[in-house]
């Protein structure tokens, strides 16, 4: 069967294959002889006894013992595996069934213990085969083994009609030879996997494996049992009710087996094309095939092959011949009674219910070992369970007090955050101020030396009405008229200008209104840089200014934008004072600008505040945090860090953009995009 490419060699003996089989044979024998080596002799026996396990079984039995042998000598786990495999397929053809039973479940003890894999044959031995799918493993050769003992114990129970059992086997072979990708062994085990489900009557599930087996057959090449699949397919076909297709399967597979010399598939062929010819009535030719398989059968002189021969001739001269009927009926009862006698069935059903009972008593000491694990791993999640949950509370309360603990901070961080931002809007307030001051300053002083000069004017119109001179009083009063006027004029100035900076400055509503931005945007500029003036008298910074007056009116909160707007002509005014110190012949220069861009999105056109410097730039480095929090480039106690995060924060909620862009030793623009 599958032996063959299981058994590895380091001899050249495989370049021998394409000899005829008996100068094979005697070329192995004459290695066994020749080799001093153990181990080769171990590999060469085993090949032999494969050789003789379709042919001579007694040979074949012969040799596995030898193989046996050898392999327990060398402690050869695995090899002693093979050979018991052997010698139990060897004892099934010849139909002792009840040993042949016995030495395959000592087998199958052996292989199902993974400890087999640690001793086994030198890799050095191993040949690599068309057939193996995987590199060559002792672990595969472990699976390849169990696969072979479980085909064995499927043939044998279905010899003994157990087609339960043999159908489990069968199942636990293809499990095997599929993990050990053993094309030979998946080859075979489909092959009788059709069968067996056509003893059951499920022709659609026997069709699908004998298909199964014929194609890998044909795609390996692999044709050493070619002639059992196309007889199985030919009895699919008879049951399906083609008997032509089923005769011309079995011709077919009677000629595979006769190329591959496999005899046990030349008298299956025979018998099944002589009961064909005798169920059609064709006599002559039934005769021919019936005598044809008996014939081979009693060369091999295998009991099972021997009694179907002997049934198919009873049953053919059962009509005609009384004499010859009576004749094969006797050989069918000796042979019952020498072989297949109620004694060896007793036996077979002893060891059988032997096994079953070891099984039993093994699945019942399983159940138990897993009972206690069960237990044991209760008890050890019982106190892990314990450890975690004590585990759980201790960092629960570390948990809690750190809650506090952040707590504690976050309010401390908040506190400072205020105080920061407080600082930022006082920072902001003095600029305004210094700016405001500067702003009023001078209406105010044209209503004082208006007044003053009102004043003596009014002094010297008493005089002159005393005088009686009343063209004097006249001129002088309208001068005096003049001059409150202006005192009028300038008052107004200045209300405008508290008025206009306490309309940006309040806070309470925080609502957005129509503003015009042009306008808020110029009136920062000049409050700042009023403010720096008024701080050092030296300042000076060139002002341009590019207003787009189609812009009209925007909705905005105008103390936010207008405290961005501020926040970001300081920072140009400090950047350019910066440069100045460090270059006294640079020209300081701040430009603001505003545009309305036009947009092709449906959420409408924007406006474009930007407010430009010719300083040194923001570095590359920091560019990506300037927008955060508490981060800034002035000197400590110069700055909050608040400044840009609070434009930031304050541009996102009118739903608009604020970028910059910057180059050293060259200057920053800071770009405001709002919704018109």
């Amino acid at each position: 069967m599958i032996r063959r490419f299981i058994y590895i060699s380091l001899l050249p003996l495989v370049a021998l294959h394409g000899q005829a089989q008996q100068t094979y044979i005697d070329s192995l024998r004459h290695q066994i002889e020749i080799s001093q080596n153990d181990t080769a002799k171990i590999v060469l026996i085993g090949i032999l006894s494969d050789e003789y396990s379709e042919t001579k079984m007694d040979s074949s039995s012969y040799f596995a013992e030898q193989l046996l042998i050898l392999s327990r000598k060398l402690n050869f786990k695995l090899s002693e595996t093979f050979a018991l495999s052997q010698i139990g397929y060897a004892l099934l053809n010849m139909g002792n069934y009840p040993k042949s039973l016995q030495v395959l479940l000592s087998a199958l003890a052996i292989g199902q213990d993974p400890a087999c894999e640690k001793n086994v044959l030198p890799q050095k031995y191993i040949i690599q085969k068309e057939f193996i799918k995987h590199p060559v493993t002792p672990h595969l050769l472990r699976l390849s083994a169990l696969g072979l003992i479980h085909a064995s114990l499927g043939i044998l129970y279905g010899n003994t009609h157990n087609y339960e059992k043999e159908l489990y086997h069968n199942l636990q072979a293809l499990q095997f030879t599929e993990e050990a990708g053993n094309i030979p062994g998946l080859c075979t085990i489909q092959m009788t996997l059709g069968r067996v489900y056509l003893s059951l009557k499920k022709t659609d599930s026997a069709l699908i494996y004998e298909q199964k087996a014929y194609n890998l057959s044909m795609q390996y090449q692999y044709k050493k049992y070619l002639g059992s699949i196309l007889l199985n397919l030919g009895r699919i076909q008879w049951a399906m009710g083609n008997k032509q297709l089923a005769s011309e399967y079995f011709k077919k597979a009677i000629t595979a087996s006769t190329e591959q010399n496999y005899l046990r598939g030349i008298v299956a062929g025979n018998l099944l094309l002589a009961d064909s010819y005798r169920k059609s009535e064709q006599r002559d030719s039934s005769l021919q095939f019936a005598n044809k398989a008996f014939v081979v059968a009693k060369y091999l002189n295998s009991p099972d092959l021997l009694l179907r021969s002997y049934t198919t001739l009873a049953a053919f001269y059962r009509s005609t011949n009384n004499d010859s009927t009576v004749k094969y009926q006797e050989l069918i009862i000796k042979l019952n009674d020498s072989v297949f006698n109620s004694q060896q069935v007793q036996q077979f059903q002893n060891i059988d219910f032997d096994q079953q009972q070891k099984n039993q008593e093994m699945e019942a000491a399983k159940k138990a070992y897993q009972d206690r694990l069960q237990k044991y791993l209760l008890v050890a999640g019982l106190f892990v369970f314990l450890l975690v949950a004590l585990l759980l509370w201790r960092n629960n309360m570390h948990k809690q007090k750190a809650k506090v603990k952040i707590e504690n901070a976050y309010k401390e961080l908040r506190s400072t955050q205020s105080q920061l931002i407080q600082s930022e809007k006082m920072a902001s307030l003095g600029e305004l101020t210094a700016g405001i001051a500067h702003e009023i300053q001078n209406p105010l002083n044209f209503v004082n030396n208006f007044s003053e000069v009102s004043a003596e004017l009014l002094n010297e119109m008493n005089e002159e009405v005393d005088k009686g001179n009343m063209d004097e009083v006249k001129a002088i009063s309208k001068d005096v008229i003049d001059n409150l006027e202006k005192i009028l004029h300038h008052g107004k100035q200045a209300d405008g200008i508290v008025k206009g900076m306490l309309q940006h400055s309040r806070s309470s509503s925080a609502t957005k209104e129509p503003t015009d931005i042009n306008k808020l945007a110029d009136e920062y500029l000049r409050l700042v840089f009023h403010g720096l003036r008024a701080k050092d008298k030296d300042f000076n910074v060139a002002l341009k200014t590019d207003y787009d007056e189609s812009i009209g009116t925007i909705n905005i909160i105008p103390q936010d934008i207008g405290r961005v707007i501020l926040n970001l002509i300081t920072n140009a005014f400090y950047a350019v004072v910066e440069k100045k110190k460090q270059q006294p012949d640079y020209e300081p220069e701040v430009c603001v600008t505003t545009k309305k861009l036009k947009t092709p999105s449906k959420d409408g056109d924007k406006i474009e505040i930007s407010v430009r410097d010719n300083g040194n730039g923001i570095p590359q480095k920091v560019l990506d945090k300037i927008f955060q929090p508490f981060f800034t480039t002035k000197p400590t106690g110069q700055g909050t860090g608040l400044g840009l995060s609070l434009s930031y924060d304050i541009i996102k909620a009118h739903g608009g953009e604020i970028k910059v862009e910057t180059k050293e030793g060259e200057g920053s623009e800071f770009i405001i995009e709002l919704p018109h």
